[in-house]
């Protein structure tokens, strides 16, 4: 090591070996940084914002509704047997009525979750949710 690379105060090197200098921020600075990254944020939150609205989606042989969950009501739709009732209520939709027999689109479970379906095979009315309502959506599989 030169003698003329050691600061004068004995604590390391000068400028030149950039051991005795650091980088101390300005207030303009940091008010650039700040800014930076609340600008960062802001588009993040923008572009990013939230999952779209969860829809039903009802269709029988002939048409197709699409209806908000977010949205209670009630929809009656004319199937081959009769009429269905589909209610919707706090981000869920169920059949409370069908004229088919076994009525087992009447006991299965709401509907809430992206993906979620049911139908009334016996009336032909099929009913599913489209949009992002579930955060905690869980993968189903990976294909590489």
């Amino acid at each position: 090591m030169k003698a003329g690379n050691i600061a004068p105060d004995g604590g390391g090197f000068d400028s030149a070996g950039s051991r005795g200098s650091r980088f101390r921020p300005k207030f303009l600075d940091l008010l650039v940084i700040i800014t930076a990254f609340g600008g960062f944020a802001l588009s993040a939150a923008v572009i990013y914002g939230g999952p779209a609205p969860a829809n039903l989606v009802v269709s029988n042989q002939a048409d197709e509704w699409i209806y908000p969950l977010s949205e209670d009501r009630t929809i009656h739709v004319d199937g081959p047997l009769g009429p269905e009732t589909i209610v919707i209520e706090n981000g869920q939709a169920r059949v409370t009525q069908s004229p088919c027999k076994n009525q087992i689109c009447v006991n299965s479970k709401p509907v809430r979750d992206s993906g979620d379906w049911t139908a009334c095979l016996p009336n032909g009315i099929f009913m599913r949710v489209e949009g992002d309502h579930d955060e905690s959506e869980q993968l189903d599989a990976i294909v590489r």
